[in-house]
Order: structure tokens, then sequence, then C-alpha cells
């Protein structure tokens, strides 16, 4: 009895193989790369580069140095009006 012959002309048994190990392959580096974008992600939220993104986006303006300026301010003013404790 002959194997069957896939399009490739590996057996089908071998490419089946192949496609198991290259959806496990990616599982793991999936994985691994989740907790990278997380620490990515907080990172940019320490760093304000997330707010002032969001800024960008609603402001719809493109990035410059007077919509950094703008963003700083409007930071400012908001820090100013919160209610300070003791």
């Amino acid at each position: 009895m002959s194997p069957q012959i896939c399009d490739a002309g590996a057996p089908a048994r071998e490419r089946l193989a192949e496609r198991e190990n290259r959806r496990k392959a990616s599982a793991i580096q999936a994985s691994i790369a989740r907790p990278f974008r997380v620490l990515l992600a907080t990172l940019r939220e320490i760093f304000d580069e997330a707010a002032y993104q969001r800024f960008l986006t609603k402001a719809e303006v493109a990035s410059s140095p007077s919509a950094y300026a703008d963003f700083l301010r409007e930071g400012e003013t908001a820090k100013a009006r919160r209610p300070r404790c003791c």
C-alpha cells in the first residue's frame, strides 16, 4: 500500500505533523510575546506615550511640538483642578 501524496510530494501524514508542529510553535511564540506586549503597554502608560496618543486621536491632530505643548498644558490644568487631600 502506498502512502497518500500531497500536492508538495510529501506523504500526507508528514505534512499534517509539520502543520501541527508549526501550530504548536506559533502558540509558544504567542505565550512568550504576550508578557512583553503587556510590559510595553505598561511602560507607555507610565511615560505618558499612550495618553499623548489618546490626546492626538481626540484632538484629531498630528504629532508636533505645538500639539505636545497643548497636551502638557491640558495635563497641568487637569492636575490643578483636582482637589488636594490633606
